[in-house]
């Protein structure tokens, strides 16, 4: 078990709920869309409460002699994915949202040490089209439209 993952987990799960009871707080206007103002914080409120989950087990399935990272290799891994967020911000007018999105998914799985394969294509362009459909269509939030998906 890895203690630091776990105490991060809870804390970040602590957040999350807090931060879902201060959305109800959010007052909702007469012109507010079926959405509301509520909607998009609640959402990110329960992906942060799903991901902090998920970190607490697998902070029980993995071992405590797990290798830990300098101070050095910390910062170098914060400065990559610092550099695939600018790549991201720099492509997404030009790629558009939904191969913007699909492509910081498959370029975050690949530089957190996953493999590069039709299976992490295919998580990528999933979550590319949900990431795009509920903000852009559902939602009707404007993303950069790029050349794709073309505008009709």
């Amino acid at each position: 078990m890895r203690r630091a993952d776990l105490a991060f987990g809870g804390a970040t799960l602590v957040v999350s709920v807090a931060y879902y009871q201060m959305t109800t707080s959010v007052p909702v206007s007469q012109l507010a869309d079926a959405i509301g103002p509520q909607g998009l914080p609640k959402v990110y409120a329960l992906i942060l409460t799903a991901l902090s989950l998920i970190l607490i087990i697998n902070a029980f399935k993995a071992p405590s002699g797990s290798h830990i990272p300098t101070d050095r290799t910390r910062s170098l891994r914060a400065l990559g994915m610092l550099a695939i967020g600018v790549a991201y911000v720099v492509l997404a007018p030009w790629l558009g949202y939904l191969l913007a999105i699909s492509g910081l998914i498959l370029a975050t799985t690949y530089y957190q040490g996953g493999t590069v394969g039709r299976q992490a294509a295919l998580v990528a362009a999933g979550g590319g089209v949900f990431f795009w459909l509920l903000f852009v269509v559902l939602m009707g939030i404007p993303q950069p439209p790029g050349f794709f998906p073309p505008q009709w």
